[in-house]
């Protein structure tokens, strides 16, 4: 039915179903105004996804459940996402909590929530992803700092304790804010990792983030830039103390070692790993799995031949 159905598609109920296949890999159902703001190249009203959607409804391809929609076939994910966006909810306030104490690490300018949180998709043993934005030249001193305090009040990740627990595993300056260069040929995954993500500390560096990346308003063309609180941004006396020689001096002593414990690691090294360790950047990822997703979600879009 659905082969018949999809000749005569519109070009925006098309983009619903390429939209949905993409989050389904995640057992994440969106409402209308996600749907919208997430909306796979295809710029339209908000009404106009309505009305797509309620097509889609009565050709048994879409539906709605609690003010979600999801792929008809996939209705049995839905009691997975209800236990997953509760558990989602307790996290979240979680990193809001331990973020009041991070606020004090110097040079910070933006600390966002990403990967499964950010997704709304982490389960029981998932582990907290963050993203780390600092002053130029300061990347690494102001990511020892916060590591450096995670272990102190113990939820910093290691080997032994991995759920619920925060993983810096991405951590950039406000020299490299434009990250297409990281985008593979072909990308819906990291296109939608930077549409969710969830700042929980901004600086005035959220809104630049954004429009450094304005690339992804070709792929997501209704996408709309969250209201985010800025925190008034004040120089702590230790921040003003490593903000000169010696503090430049710290920052290239702690690059040198936090570098060379990064591609000392075995993960750095194995097949599929994707990993960086410069000035400007600090990206480790033991396994990128963009190529995966990719797939995954080619494999959908098949199967409901559009």
């Amino acid at each position: 039915m659905i082969l018949l159905l999809s000749k005569v598609m519109t070009k925006v109920e098309k983009a619903i179903l390429k939209t949905l296949a993409f989050f389904d890999i995640f057992k994440r159902p969106l409402t209308l105004e996600e749907l919208w703001h997430n909306l796979y190249h295809e710029k339209t009203s908000k009404i106009q996804v309505l009305f797509a959607l309620r097509a889609l409804q009565k050709k048994k391809i879409v539906v709605e459940k609690d003010s979600y929609f999801l792929l008809f076939n996939s209705q049995k994910n839905f009691t997975i996402f209800e236990k997953q966006r509760d558990l989602c909810q307790k996290r979240i306030k979680k990193t809001q909590r331990i973020v009041r104490l991070l606020r004090w690490v110097p040079f910070v300018k933006n600390i966002s929530i990403i990967n499964s949180l950010a997704f709304g998709a982490s389960n029981i043993n998932s582990d907290i992803d963050i993203l780390l934005i600092t002053k130029k030249n300061r990347l690494w001193t102001a990511r020892a700092f916060v590591v450096g305090l995670l272990e102190i009040v113990g939820q910093n990740k290691n080997k032994w304790y991995q759920a619920n627990k925060f993983c810096l595993g991405f951590a950039i300056t406000t020299e490299k804010l434009n990250l297409e260069n990281l985008r593979n040929s072909e990308d819906i995954y990291f296109t939608y990792w930077l549409a969710m993500l969830e700042p929980v500390l901004n600086r005035k560096i959220y809104q630049k983030f954004i429009l450094e990346n304005n690339w992804i308003i070709k792929e997501l063309p209704n996408l709309q830039e969250k209201n985010i609180e800025t925190v008034l941004e004040k120089k702590s006396k230790l921040e003003k103390i490593l903000s000169g020689q010696f503090g430049e001096k710290l920052e290239n002593f702690l690059g040198n070692m936090q570098i060379k414990k990064i591609w000392g690691l075995k993960e750095s090294h194995r097949a599929g790993a994707s990993v960086i360790a410069d000035a400007q950047m600090m990206k480790l990822h033991a396994y990128d799995r963009r190529e995966f997703y990719q797939k995954k979600w080619q494999e959908k879009i098949k199967k409901l031949k559009i």
